[in-house]
């Protein structure tokens, strides 16, 4: 009896797993349209993680030359064959 309540625990454990990996995965999806929609919300988002990675920590990272590139917009916006002229955003200054 001891291992069936404990097979019937793992199995509801499993059960509120995959519920919860389910919600994750459809607040992904959520996200992603709205980046698709918002490309100034994606570099936004892009920014901070960057901001947060080195807040924490005081490190240095290294960022690949793309990701710098995909933080200015327009130049984003027109590898993604958006209108640039509709980009309002300041370009990130980057060093050289």
């Amino acid at each position: 009896m001891s291992r069936q309540a404990q097979a019937e625990r793992e199995k509801q454990a499993r059960v509120i797993l995959g519920s919860a990996e389910a919600e994750i995965a459809a607040k992904f999806v959520e996200a992603a349209q709205v980046y698709e929609n918002h490309p100034g919300a994606l570099q936004l988002r892009a920014m901070n993680i960057i901001y947060a990675t080195t807040k924490e920590r005081g490190a240095t990272i290294l960022i690949p030359g793309s990701m710098v590139d995909s933080l200015n917009l327009p130049l984003a916006l027109a590898i993604a064959g958006h209108d640039v002229a509709g980009a309002a955003l300041t370009p990130v200054k980057t060093a050289a």
